[in-house]
C-alpha cells in the first residue's frame, strides 16, 4: 500500500505528457494538496465563529451548537442528512450546518414592503444568497400576475385559495404536494397526514426530487435506491473506499468516523483527482482535548487520483483483478454471498476477461 499523501495517479494518457480527461490541455503535475493543514481544527472553530458575528447571533447561535443534531434532546441540522447515532456526542455540527440555523434565527423579516418594490422578474435574477439573506416571510403572500408582485393575503383567504383549487380538481391524483427537507419532521408528518385524506400519495419531499435519478441508476445497478451500508460498518471494515465526495467541503461530520475507521486498523482510499484535506488529517472541534493540544488524526491511507470520469474503469480494473485472484484463491470471493444474493456475475466475468488489463496496471506503484 502506498503510503499516506503520497498519491496514485491513475489514468495518464500514455502516449502524450498530459493529463486524462476532458478537461484543458495541461502539462502540469497532479494535484499534490497545496492545503497542509488539517481538516476541521481550530480553522472551522474560527469560521463558526465568524458565521455567528455576521449572523448578529453570537448568543443564540452557540447555544443551538449544544443541541442541534443531540440525539435525545436536540433538533436535526437543516442542512445536512448525516446519521445522528453518535450517542453522547457533543458538537456534532460543521460550518454549513451553522449558517443554516443562523439563517433560522435570523433578525431580517420580509413583508408587503419588500414585494411592493421588488417584481418577482426582477427576484428571478437575485442570487439564492441575496434571497436568503432578505429575510424571512411574515404572512401569507399571493401572486398578482397584474403586477408581476406577490401581494399579502390573511391566513383564511389563502386556505379558501387553496381549497378552490384542490376542490375544482377531477381527481385528487392530478396534484402534486412538494415538501422541502427544510421542514421539520413534525410538520413533514402533519402535512402528509392531509394528503393522504384529501385522497393522494403525490407527495415527492426533496430526496425524491434531489435523488431520483441516482436512485434509479442504483436500484437498477445494486437493487437498492440508497446505500446498503451503515456507519457501524465503517467500524467494522478492513478497507473502505470514498469516490465521488470531498468529505471536509460536502460532508464535514465524516471527518470523525473516517479518522475512527483509521483508528481502528482499515485502509481508507480516497478516490478523486485531487488531493483535498480530509484526505489527510483532521482535528474534529468536539475532542476537546485534541483541540487543546493540537493532535490531529489521519483520516484516509491512501489518495488515489483518476482522470476525471475515470471512476467506472477503477471499479472495472478491481474487479478483474479480484476475479483473476480468485482462479487461484477460491477465498477471494465469497461464494455463499453471490449465490445468494447476486444474479449475472458469471457475465460479468465474462466481459471482463475479454478486457486487456490497463496500461496502467502493467506498470502499477
Amino acid at each position: 500500500m502506498t503510503s499516506l499523501n503520497s498519491g496514485v495517479a491513475f489514468g495518464l494518457m500514455p502516449e502524450t505528457p498530459r493529463q486524462g480527461g476532458y478537461g484543458p490541455v495541461t502539462s502540469k503535475a497532479w494535484s499534490q494538496g497545496d492545503y497542509l493543514h488539517p481538516a476541521a481544527a481550530w480553522g472551522a472553530a474560527l469560521s463558526v465563529g465568524e458565521v455567528l458575528v455576521k449572523s448578529q447571533r453570537p448568543v443564540s447561535g452557540a447555544l443551538a451548537m449544544f443541541t442541534m443534531n443531540h440525539p435525545i434532546k436536540g433538533f436535526d441540522c437543516p442542512g445536512c442528512a448525516w446519521p445522528d447515532d453518535q450517542k453522547g456526542l457533543k458538537l456534532d455540527i460543521c460550518e454549513n450546518g451553522m449558517k443554516h440555523v443562523t439563517w433560522e434565527m435570523t433578525h431580517k423579516r420580509v413583508g408587503s414592503g419588500f414585494f411592493s418594490k421588488h417584481t418577482v422578474s426582477e427576484l428571478s435574477t437575485w442570487t439564492d444568497f441575496d434571497l436568503e439573506n432578505a429575510g424571512r416571510l411574515t404572512e401569507p403572500m399571493v401572486y398578482d400576475p397584474e403586477t408581476d408582485r406577490y401581494a399579502p393575503i390573511s391566513w383564511d383567504d389563502a386556505f379558501a385559495l387553496i381549497g378552490e383549487e384542490l376542490r375544482a380538481l377531477e381527481s385528487p391524483d392530478e396534484a402534486t404536494f412538494y415538501t422541502s427537507g427544510r421542514l421539520s419532521n413534525e410538520s413533514s408528518f402533519l402535512y402528509q397526514l392531509m394528503i393522504r385524506e384529501y385522497g393522494t400519495n403525490n407527495m415527492p419531499d426533496c430526496s425524491n426530487m434531489c435523488h431520483e435519478a441516482s436512485g434509479r441508476a442504483l436500484t437498477a445497478s445494486i437493487g437498492s435506491g440508497k446505500g446498503t451500508t451503515m456507519v457501524d460498518d465503517w467500524e467494522q471494515t478492513d478497507l473502505l473506499f470514498l469516490l465521488g465526495v470531498n468529505a471536509a467541503s460536502n460532508a464535514p461530520r465524516m471527518l470523525t468516523a473516517l479518522s475512527d475507521a483509521v483508528k481502528n486498523g482499515a485502509q481508507v482510499v480516497h478516490v478523486n483527482p485531487l488531493i483535498e484535506a480530509a484526505s489527510r488529517r483532521t482535528t474534529v472541534p468536539h475532542d476537546f482535548v485534541d483541540m487543546a493540544l493540537f493532535k490531529t488524526h489521519e483520516t484516509g491511507t491512501l489518495d488515489l487520483q483518476v482522470r476525471p470520469g475515470g471512476d467506472m474503469a477503477l471499479m472495472r480494473a478491481i474487479a478483474k483483478v479480484v476475479f483473476e485472484a480468485a482462479e487461484t484463491d477460491p477465498s477471494a470471493l465469497d461464494a455463499d454471498f453471490i449465490a445468494e444474493h447476486t444474479t449475472g456475475l458469471d457475465a460479468i466475468a465474462r466481459s471482463l476477461r475479454r478486457r486487456p488489463g490497463p496500461s496502467w496496471w502493467n506498470r502499477r506503484a
